[in-house]
C-alpha cells in the first residue's frame, strides 16, 4: 500500500468512526429519524427473509443504529489499516445508505433553510458512497479476483488437457487419475466450451465442405463411367449387327455355291448316262419305236 493511498485511505475512513462512535454511544439521538424508516423497512425485511434469520432481526430503532455504527467502526477500520479494505469498504456503502435516507430526508422537510442543509448533507454523503466503493473496486494496480480466476481457470484447462494427453501415453492407471483431476476442475473445463463449439462448427463446415467436394467429383466419375458404357454398348451391338450381316451374306454365297455344285454334278452324271451303254440302248430302243409306228 502505497503513502498516497494511506492517506486517502485514512481520510475517508475518518468520517465513519467518527459516525459508528456516535451511533454505538448515543442511538437514543437518532432514533427519532431512524424510527419511520425502521417501521417501513424491518418488517419488509421479514417477510422475504428465512424464517431463521427473520427471527434474530431487532424491531427497535436504537438497537438498528448500534448494529449500523458497529458496521461504520469496523468497515472504517479495516479500510484505515488497508486489512480488508475491500471488503470494509463494501461495509461501510452498506451502512452509509440508510444512516443518509434517515439523517437527511431533504425531500420531507418544510423550510427551505432545513431542505438546503439537508440537501447539503445528503449530496456530501453521496460523495461518500461513491469513494467507498471507488476504495472497494481498488486493487493497488494489481489484477482483479476475476481477472485472476479467469487467468488460473484457462492456465488449468490447459494443463487440464496437457495431462490428460500424457495419461493417455502412460496407461490406464494415468488416464483415471486425470478424468478424476478433470472432474475437479469442471469448472475449469467450462471456461473453453465457447472455443470448443466454435472449432466444432469449423469443423464440421470443413467436413461439410469436403464431403459436397467428394460427392461433386463421385458424381463426375458415375457420369464418366455411364458414358463409357453407353459408348461400349452401342460399340459392341454394331459389332453384333456387322457380323450377323456378313454371315447371312456368308450362308448366302455358301447356297449360291452348293447350289452351282449340285447342278455342275447333275450335269456331269448326265453326260457320264450318255456316254454309257445304258444310254445307248435307250437311244436304239427309241428308235426302233419310231421305225415300228412308221
Amino acid at each position: 500500500m502505497t503513502l498516497l493511498r494511506a492517506a486517502a485511505r485514512t481520510l475517508l475512513a475518518s468520517y465513519f468512526v467518527v459516525s459508528g462512535v456516535k451511533a454505538v454511544k448515543d442511538p437514543d439521538s437518532l432514533v427519532p429519524a431512524a424510527q419511520p424508516i425502521a417501521d417501513k423497512v424491518v418488517p419488509l425485511v421479514k417477510d422475504y427473509a428465512p424464517d431463521a434469520v427473520a427471527k434474530y432481526i431487532p424491531e427497535d430503532a436504537a438497537t438498528l443504529i448500534r448494529i449500523n455504527g458497529a458496521l461504520q467502526l469496523a468497515g472504517g477500520f479495516a479500510l484505515a489499516t488497508g486489512k480488508g479494505r475491500r471488503l470494509g469498504a463494501l461495509l461501510l456503502a452498506a451502512s452509509l445508505v440508510p444512516s443518509t435516507i434517515a439523517k437527511h430526508p431533504f425531500w420531507t422537510r418544510d423550510t427551505p433553510e432545513e431542505e438546503a442543509v439537508d440537501k447539503a448533507h445528503f449530496l456530501k454523503n453521496a460523495s461518500l458512497l461513491g469513494g467507498v466503493l471507488l476504495a472497494a473496486g481498488d486493487t493497488e494496480g494489481k489484477p482483479s479476483l476475476a481477472w485472476r480466476a479467469r487467468r488460473g481457470s484457462e492456465a488449468l484447462a490447459r494443463d487440464t488437457k496437457k495431462s490428460g494427453k500424457k495419461a493417455a501415453k502412460e496407461g490406464r492407471e494415468f488416464a483415471e487419475e486425470a478424468l478424476a483431476s478433470g472432474a475437479l476442475l469442471a469448472g475449469t473445463v467450462v471456461a473453453g466450451s465457447r472455443r470448443a463449439r466454435k472449432k466444432a462448427a469449423k469443423d464440421l463446415k470443413k467436413a461439410r465442405e469436403v464431403a459436397e467436394k467428394q460427392a461433386v467429383e463421385a458424381r463426375k466419375v458415375a457420369e464418366k463411367q455411364a458414358a463409357e458404357f453407353k459408348k461400349n454398348a452401342e460399340r459392341a451391338a454394331k459389332d453384333a449387327k456387322k457380323n450377323f450381316k456378313k454371315g447371312r451374306d456368308n450362308l448366302a454365297k455358301g447356297a449360291e455355291q452348293a447350289r452351282d455344285d449340285v447342278a455342275k454334278q447333275a450335269e456331269q452324271v448326265i453326260k457320264d448316262v450318255k456316254k454309257s451303254d445304258v444310254a445307248k440302248k435307250i437311244n436304239k430302243a427309241t428308235e426302233n419305236i419310231h421305225l415300228g409306228e412308221n
